[in-house]
């Protein structure tokens, strides 16, 4: 069993976060033949998981007795990050890889349609340019990339979790009486 606090509601909290975000990945990739659905729910679904992270911070916290350092806090909150992301890159790979194949194909299908049936004028440069991002999605596969986008990803959490940790810090207050 795991004595420090900070790492063992780290691990509790991170696969909490990154169960909860395979299903939140499950849902986007169900809506990838529609484009727009697939980038809002991209974004609701990590603003989500940073709620969490702040429900976690206050979670920690509360069981500190209210009072808790930077540092004791940032810790609990880097290692939920290390594990959801973990779950995010395994999640994606094999989903992409072995659950649905075909998803990205139909994603860019689906896109062309609605660039075709468009009244709204949509450039040619536009249009090739989401298609390309569309087909650059079959790099997630490659163990490099899925690595790569891993540690971008934890950076990126990572400084969102610090920020997080400093707004939810508290310090004890100090003692008047051993000052005196």
């Amino acid at each position: 069993m795991v004595k420090n606090k900070n790492v063992s509601a780290g691990l509790t909290w991170g696969v909490i976060l990154g169960l909860i975000y395979c299903l939140f990945l499950y849902l986007r990739w169900s809506a990838a033949t529609n484009i727009a659905a697939y980038a809002l729910l991209a974004v609701i679904n990590y603003l989500l998981i940073l709620g969490l992270l702040f429900v976690e911070a206050a979670y920690r916290k509360k069981s500190a007795g209210g009072f808790i350092e930077l540092k004791e806090l940032f810790q609990t909150l880097f290692i939920s990050v290390l594990l959801f992301e973990l779950f995010y890159a395994l999640f994606d790979f094999l989903y992409l890889k072995w659950i649905d194949p075909g998803v990205i194909d139909r994603m860019r299908k689906a896109t062309q349609v609605m660039f075709d049936k468009s009244t709204v004028p949509i450039s040619d440069e536009q249009k090739k340019s989401t298609l390309q991002a569309i087909d650059s999605l079959r790099q997630s596969t490659q163990v490099g990339n899925v690595i790569q986008s891993y540690f971008t990803y934890v950076a990126v959490s990572g400084v969102l979790a610090f920020f997080i940790a400093l707004i939810m810090r508290k310090r004890k207050p100090a003692d008047t009486e051993t000052s005196k």
